[in-house]
Formats: C-alpha cells, sequence, structure tokens
C-alpha cells in the first residue's frame, strides 16, 4: 500500500511539471498561484492548482487525489479567505498585463465567484416558472426550450415540454451542457431501450451506483432516489425532481447561479440583473407583476397566450442547438407544437372548494407566501404533489476537510454487459456500432485510510452534431495525471463552431480533450 502510494505521489509531480512545461511564460505567471494552494493542502492544493487551468480550458480534470467528491469550485471554497485573497490579487494583476488575458479573465471569476451567494431560477409544476430576479409567470406551452444559458459558453440548461392535457404541459427532459460535458434527464421519451434509466452522459446510458458520478471536465452528478443534483466545475447547479400527475412523469427543474456574475445569461429564466420585470420581455410586455396576483382575468389570459407563443418563440431549441438525444427519425420538431395551449386555464377558474382543498395540502407540504398561488394552481388542477424549492446544497463542512495522503478518488471501468438493443440497425444508442450496457458506478468504498472511491467512467462521446463553443486556444496541454486504464482512446473534434455542426462516434477516451456534443445518438430530421 506504501509503495502504490509513493508511485502515485511521484506520478502526479511529473504530471505537474508537464503541465506547466508547456508555455514557460504561462508557468511563470502561474507559479506564485501554484505555491499558495499547494501551502494550503499539499494534496487537495496540488489538484486544485491544475484543475482550475484544465476547467477554464474546457479539458479533462486531473484524478482526485482526496476523499471529497467535490467540483474545483466547490474545492476552491475551501480554501481560506486570505488564501483566495492573495490569488485574487495576482490574477487581477495578471488580467491587465499577461497576454493570456482571456484566460486570466476567466480565472479571476472563478476566484472571485468562491465568495459569493448564489440565486436559484425554477421551473415546476405545469409548469410555473420563476426567474433569477423573482418573476413568476405560467409556461403552459410544448417544446423544446433554453432554460438557462450563461453567455460564457460554460452552461447551459434546457428542458423539453410535454402536453399532458389540452391546457397543462410538464418537463419531461432536461438537457444540460456542463463546462463541456452533455447530461440529460429522461422521465419519458427515451432516446434508445434503456428505460429503467433517466440519466445519459455525452449520449451513453450511465447508472450512478453510491451516489455520486464524476464529469470528465470536472462537474459531479449526486442522486438520491430519482432525484439529482448536477454540479459545475464553475459553481452553478441544477437540482431536478422527478414527480408524477395523470401517470405522466416530469421534473421539477431548479438552477442555481453566482450573484455576482449578472446579467450573463439569456433563456426563459432572465437574465439575472437583478430587474424583475425585463426577464418576461422588456420590449414587448411590461409585466405589471406577479400572474397570480391581478384579479384581472382577461389580462392574465392574454399575458398566458403572449407567453406560449411570441415568449417561447424566443427561446425555442433548434436542432442545431439542442442538447437532447434523439431516436431514429426524431428531431426538436417531433416534440414542438405552437399551437399549444388549446385552452387557457387561471386560478380565477377554480371554484372555493377546489381552492380550499388544493390550498390545504399546500400548506401542509410547508408552502408559504409567493410560492402559494403556484401551488394551488397545480394541485387544484392536475393533483400535483406540492414541492418546495429545494435548498442550495453545501456539499462539504470545512471542517470536516483534514490532511490525507494521496490516493485515487475516480470512475470506475464499466463491467462487461450482455449486447444490447439497437435503436436503428446496427447503431447504438449513441449513434455507433457496439455491444456495451450502461455503464455503473461504484463509489460505496471509504478513500481516507483505503485504497480508493470508485463509480463509473464518464463515456466521452461526440456525436453527429458538433456544438458550439469558444475557440480560445488552451495556453498549455491537458494535465497528464494518472487515471484507471481506459477503453480504446479516441480522439474528439477540436475547435468547432456553431455554422457547421457535425456528429462523430462515441468511444472512451483518454485525458484529450475538446468540446461537447450535441444530441448524441440522434436521428434525422
Amino acid at each position: 500500500m506504501r509503495n502504490i502510494l509513493l508511485l502515485f505521489s511521484s506520478t502526479l509531480v511529473l504530471g505537474s511539471g508537464a503541465l506547466f512545461a508547456q508555455d514557460s511564460d504561462f508557468n511563470q505567471e502561474y507559479e506564485p498561484i501554484k505555491k499558495s494552494l499547494n501551502a494550503w493542502d499539499p494534496v487537495r492544493g496540488a489538484w486544485l492548482s491544475e484543475a482550475l487551468p484544465a476547467v477554464i480550458n474546457q479539458q479533462q480534470i486531473p484524478v482526485r487525489t482526496f476523499p471529497e467528491n467535490v467540483t474545483p469550485a466547490e474545492m476552491l471554497a475551501l480554501v481560506p479567505e486570505d488564501t483566495r485573497s492573495q490569488i485574487a490579487t495576482t490574477t487581477n494583476n495578471l488580467e491587465a498585463s499577461s497576454t493570456n488575458t482571456a484566460f486570466w479573465s476567466d480565472m479571476n471569476s472563478m476566484v472571485q465567484s468562491a465568495s459569493c451567494s448564489r440565486s436559484q431560477g425554477r421551473s415546476y409544476g405545469d409548469p410555473h416558472l420563476i426567474s433569477f430576479d423573482g418573476e413568476r409567470f405560467s409556461f403552459q406551452t410544448v417544446g423544446e426550450f433554453v432554460l438557462a444559458k450563461k453567455n460564457d459558453s460554460r452552461m447551459e440548461v434546457q428542458t423539453r415540454q410535454r402536453p399532458i392535457q389540452d391546457d397543462f404541459s410538464l418537463n419531461t427532459a432536461v438537457a444540460m451542457d456542463v463546462n463541456g460535458d452533455r447530461v440529460c434527464l429522461y422521465a419519458r421519451d427515451f432516446p434508445d431501450n434503456f428505460t429503467d434509466n433517466p440519466l445519459r452522459v455525452n449520449g451513453q446510458p450511465v447508472e450512478v451506483i453510491g451516489g455520486h458520478y464524476f464529469l470528465p471536465n470536472g462537474g459531479v452528478i449526486n442522486q438520491s432516489g430519482n432525484s439529482f443534483v448536477i454540479d459545475w466545475p464553475t459553481g452553478e447547479s441544477v437540482n431536478a425532481r422527478s414527480g408524477r400527475s395523470g401517470g405522466m412523469p416530469f421534473y421539477n427543474v431548479s438552477v442555481n447561479i453566482i450573484n455576482c456574475e449578472s446579467d450573463r445569461f439569456t433563456g426563459v429564466l432572465g437574465n439575472a440583473d437583478g430587474i424583475g420585470r425585463n426577464d418576461f420581455d422588456g420590449s414587448a410586455w411590461q409585466t405589471p407583476g406577479n400572474i397570480f396576483a391581478s384579479t384581472n382575468d382577461e389580462w392574465e389570459r392574454t399575458r398566458a397566450v403572449f407567453v406560449a407563443r411570441d415568449f417561447a418563440d424566443q427561446h425555442r431549441v433548434t436542432q442545431a442547438t439542442s442538447l437532447f438525444d434523439y431516436s431514429a427519425g426524431q428531431s426538436t420538431f417531433t416534440f414542438t407544437d405552437r399551437s399549444y395551449p388549446r385552452v387557457v386555464r387561471t386560478v380565477n377558474d377554480l371554484n372555493p372548494s377546489q381552492r380550499a382543498r388544493a390550498q390545504r395540502a399546500c400548506q401542509d407540504a410547508g408552502i408559504s407566501g409567493a410560492d402559494m398561488n403556484g401551488c394551488i394552481y397545480d394541485n387544484a388542477y392536475l393533483n400535483i404533489v406540492p414541492c418546495p424549492a429545494p435548498p442550495i446544497r453545501t456539499p462539504i463542512d470545512p471542517e470536516t476537510v483534514k490532511p490525507v495522503r494521496p490516493t485515487v478518488n475516480t470512475n470506475a471501468e464499466p463491467p462487461v454487459r450482455e449486447p444490447i438493443k439497437t435503436v436503428a440497425p446496427g447503431r447504438t444508442p449513441t449513434g455507433t456500432t457496439g455491444t456495451t450496457r450502461p455503464v455503473k458506478t461504484d463509489a460505496a468504498k471509504d478513500i481516507d485510510v483505503r485504497d480508493e472511491n470508485t463509480n463509473t467512467p464518464a463515456p466521452r462521446t461526440p456525436s453527429e452534431e458538433t456544438r458550439p463553443t469558444r475557440t480560445r486556444t488552451p495556453v498549455y496541454s491537458a494535465p497528464s495525471t494518472p487515471t484507471r486504464t481506459p477503453s480504446t482512446p479516441t480522439t474528439r473534434p477540436s475547435s468547432p463552431t456553431r455554422s457547421t455542426p457535425t456528429r462523430s462516434t462515441p468511444t472512451r477516451s483518454t485525458p484529450t480533450r475538446s468540446t461537447p456534443t450535441r444530441g448524441g445518438g440522434r436521428g434525422g430530421l
């Protein structure tokens, strides 16, 4: 055991040296930050000093060498404030003086974000929207929509809304760009034959066993029952809680963003600039207040129609921008219905007994204040179980972070499985020939004093359309760090542009990184 740990430590040091030797100017600029993080914690700090540049360049991060199952942003938040302050001073100076201005600007944002508070936007029930700035309205429409998108192309969340009646719709799928990794959750309309498994990572079904799953580019998926929390390596997160109405499964989706990065978002949850009225559409419709607070039934219906048609069309997903997986013959147009809703309902249509019954159910579930009318609406019309807003998760108590010896905490190799049924002749769900079953993870082992804590390797899957990304050239190569023995390597396409989306076949990869792909395993139009 001792020999294994010594060998692993030596490999980590050599890998770190190779990383920073790629660019002498960058190496010299970055050295003070590296020293500060190593002085804080020789194991966690050494990992973080390599992980931060990898996150910024959307490359594969190093293997975790400690027991905590955290993202780089979460680890950065554990760094003492005085150390972060020293690093922030360095990044500020380099942003102004270095030739790598874009890199240091992003690095500075990550360091500053570690001490920022979070805001939450939600799409819940049938569904209702609460923007990042607190604006509330109903969104009973059908199709695939950009719920929230960060302007730096590191984060995007899309939802698929399906009709349950002529007047209501539900979120039946969620697709996310997690710093270059594509993560999808399906409550129904699965893109392949694995209908008992909602999760897809880069187009491949993945089962999370042990509670967490590490994404290649630094994100972490946490699962508890049928609910998922997806943490971005840059600090954002999504909470997707499953529910059911009239036999249809759906997700309540909450998106948490960093407050100090305001006015950097687009999508139906608004721009997070602190002004609620312009989240709806400041140019086409001035929102006078809460949709449920109005006593003017005609105004509510007019606004609901505007939301379902004009506002919805502003944020619809296109085939080129979709993050979803599709089975053969499907596309985003398969799930689009611009004639919806055919009937517009408001809370004023409920009779007193319906309202009273629903209000009691909501109060018993702890719903109060501004969330009450939306809860009454959902429970009275569709008997949806009240769902309070989820708290923003705090992953680690800093007091529990103790010195550790370096160890391996990564995803395990998938077991060999029997062949799967293909979506189309000669194709797997990811659009390639193959015979693998969903990957299972195993994170049940303790890590602090034992050999390892593992779950599943994240599949590396380019697909038929390469999703857009930033074109910044990294200032160095991907870090060379110890990993589990990978499967057959592949090289993913580099520097794609939005104007020429292409797709390729997924395989497991070595730490060579490039951009995420949209819609793995998708059917044609």
